[in-house]
């Protein structure tokens, strides 16, 4: 993602809480119920689009921007960025094996198994 998308999704974010930063939130009896209502109303996308959000997720902007400042709404990239995330072939073969010939065996059990015979490593899934 370029530093311009960025940039306008950290103000799209900032304009989500700025009621609250500037001290505008008056209407609302509580920190709890400007989180719902801004959840409820919607943030237009940089792309013109309305997003709802969930109160979470704009308590966490709105919490970030007081420690961190506006660098906290910049969106930050992905951990497993450029790491493939469907399984291979061969070890989706070897989960429809282990399920069709035990088939009570659960889900932590193949991952075990497969673990065990050294299709995963540890920590690699």
């Amino acid at each position: 993602m370029d530093q311009e998308k960025k940039q306008s999704i950290a103000l799209m974010r900032y304009s989500t809480i700025a009621p609250l930063i500037t001290g505008l939130q008056d209407d609302y009896d509580s920190l709890e119920a400007f989180f719902r209502a801004a959840s409820l109303k919607g943030a237009a996308a940089p792309d013109g689009t309305i997003k709802h959000y969930a109160q979470g997720t704009i308590e966490k902007w709105y919490r970030g921007y007081l420690k961190d400042g506006f660098d906290s709404l910049l969106p930050r990239g992905s951990a497993d960025l450029g790491k493939p995330r469907k399984l291979d072939d061969e070890l989706q073969e070897q989960i429809r094996y282990l399920k069709s010939n035990y088939p009570r065996m659960s889900a932590a059990g193949i991952f075990r198994q497969l673990q065990d015979n050294g299709s995963i490593k540890h920590g690699r899934l």
